[in-house]
């Protein structure tokens, strides 16, 4: 069995499929103990579901497929973190190189020799 996409944000949808089964056999899918998902194997014996994740807790979790036979995968739920847009990287860059800035330019002119009385 596979999972698209096997790693995924809290709440966020994924689809199970897999082969296996016995043609026109009812398949239900669950993660741990919590049913998600009912399809029934194609006459090919595989079978593509939808799953409701929900707002499950981030960590890996089975998710299994019954149709006769127990088919399995992990799926991992991890927080995703995202830099708002480009302006966010522009600004940071812009903050190191007015650092580095003042930075060389206090150095350089604290090696300048310094001026006597006129």
């Amino acid at each position: 069995m596979g999972l698209t996409p096997s790693s995924v944000g809290p709440g966020v949808g994924v689809t199970a499929s897999g082969h296996g089964c016995q043609p026109g056999v009812p398949v239900d899918v669950a993660i741990g103990d919590v049913a998600v998902g009912k399809t029934v194997a194609g006459v090919d014996g595989a079978f593509e579901v939808p799953l409701a994740t929900g707002a499950m807790d981030v960590g890996r979790h089975q998710v299994t497929a019954k149709c006769g036979r127990t088919l399995a995968a992990p799926l991992d739920v991890v927080l995703v973190g995202s830099v708002g847009s480009g302006t966010s990287t522009l600004t940071v860059i812009l903050f190191f190189l007015v650092l580095g800035g003042w930075y060389y330019g206090h150095r350089l002119v604290s090696h300048l020799p310094a001026r006597r009385g006129e």
